[in-house]
């Protein structure tokens, strides 16, 4: 065997009491723990020792300082490049707010457990290194199809978020395993999809149906069996059903199949490459209303959210005075001349063998997605979106014609006062695809 794995895992269940995210009108915080929270950690080096890690969390993101410090610990501890170092999330939505990623209204950050998350999700890629032992690679994929686009167009043709049955999606359930000479199997698996199964009344910290595809590929398997879940380009992505626990189950189960027949007809991974690229993208922000168009949003939310708090609604109006707020923040940069012109995201290509991942810091569109791996040189490329931290959504550049809620609104609960630009989607998609023909270049290693 000419490859080594590891595995390593840290519980990262916050207590009762901390803010949940991923929805604005929550109006407290979590009362219960359905199920834990876990960093979970694959490190493998190839025959030269060259190492890479995935490590994946039960976090809707994390900021980008965030990404830094646990890079900064990884390599600290391990023998771990930090290009080489994957961090993907899950994005549940029943998780704790992670700081300033997004606006208050997204919930309240709790920096004692934050500060633990991430020397706990080090800790998972050192103990995975720390397990290194020989073993074989193999790649796998099959189709899922628990998940619908949600970009509704309504009758008067606004968009909004709900079933568009005709709209993309990526079925592609991609599997990469290491089966280790004493029977271990470790399953990192990647699909797309919005883990909001549970929607905003949920106060139960849980990772949705993750959770339950991870424990479906773990029992089917034996105790034997780790598994790890990478999210996708979900940005547009929602489950086909939500609503309660019983259909988290349902659907988890369902990807858990899904997964069981791509690692059953999986193939070994060829070559043993370890090669990555890691970069910074400069997107250019849109312009911002005008300074009268700013007052009157501000006067028109203030006045809703009075309304609202009146009669007693209160996450729809800690919605809206974040509306006001956003409106006065931006019309404060005006006056400063301090109005940002453009946002900065963490970009990275990490190639294992013949295997490679393509992750963006953003909540991708499925469509630019599967315009990564159908253009890739590499036939396996496994395209990943909330990656190395998260700037908010990367849709299509149609998107921005179209309108809705990922265009128009989503920017101002991750914290920024602009949206960047349409050709965003072109920049991010020809950085990877220039990585990817580069790292399918490079010599083996």
């Amino acid at each position: 065997m000419s490859w080594y794995a590891g595995y390593g895992e840290a519980d990262i269940t916050p207590p009762i009491g901390v803010w949940l995210t991923g929805f604005a009108a929550r109006t407290k915080p979590c009362d219960a723990i359905h199920d834990p929270l876990s960093a979970r950690a694959l490190v493998l080096k190839n025959g030269q020792g060259k190492c890479a890690a995935l490590l994946t969390l039960d976090l809707i993101a994390l900021t980008s300082q965030q990404v830094s410090q646990l890079r900064r610990l990884v390599q600290d501890w391990t023998s771990i490049p930090p290009q080489n170092l994957l961090i993907n999330c899950s994005h549940t939505h029943s998780a704790p707010a992670v700081g300033e990623l997004v606006a208050s209204s997204m919930g309240i950050p709790d920096p004692a457990y934050l500060d633990v998350t991430i020397r706990k999700a080090a800790t998972a890629v050192k103990e995975a290194w720390a397990n290194l032992t020989p073993a074989e690679l193999f790649f796998g994929s099959s189709e899922c199809h628990i998940s619908i686009n949600r970009r509704q167009r309504m009758p008067n043709g606004r968009i909004v978020i709900g079933r568009n049955p005709e709209g993309s999606v990526d079925p592609k359930v991609n599997t990469l395993v290491a089966r280790t000479e004493d029977g271990h199997q470790i399953v990192a698996f990647a699909y797309a999809c919005h883990p909001v199964v549970l929607g905003e009344n949920n106060y139960a910290v849980t990772a949705d149906y993750v959770h339950f595809a991870r424990g479906g590929v773990e029992e089917f398997f034996g105790s034997g069996t780790q598994a790890l879940f990478l999210q996708g380009c979900a940005g547009n992505i929602n489950p086909r059903e939500r609503g309660t626990f019983d259909i988290a189950r349902r659907l988890g189960q369902e990807l858990a199949a899904s997964v069981l027949q791509a690692v059953l007809r999986a193939e070994p991974v060829v070559g043993e490459s370890v090669g990555s690229v890691i970069g910074t993208l400069k997107l250019p922000l849109l312009p911002p209303p005008s300074p009268k168009q700013l007052r009157e949003h501000q006067r028109v939310f203030q006045k809703r959210a009075k309304t609202a708090q009146r009669e007693g609604r209160l996450g729809w109006a800690r919605w809206q005075r974040e509306e006001a707020e956003w409106a006065k923040r931006v019309l404060k940069a005006l006056r400063e001349k301090a109005l940002p012109t453009y946002e900065l995201m963490n970009a990275q290509v990490l190639r294992i063998g013949d295997v490679a991942f393509a992750s963006l810091a953003a909540e991708v569109f499925a469509e630019i997605g599967l315009t990564i791996r159908h253009q890739s040189p590499l036939p396996r490329t496994v395209p990943l979106g909330y990656t190395n931290g998260c700037i908010g959504y990367l849709p299509t550049a149609t998107a921005y014609e179209e309108g809705g809620y990922e265009v128009e609104q989503a920017f101002k609960f991750y914290g920024r006062l602009l949206m960047h630009a349409p050709e965003s989607e072109q920049i991010a998609t020809e950085w990877l695809l220039r990585q990817l023909k580069r790292v399918a270049a490079a010599p083996p290693s």
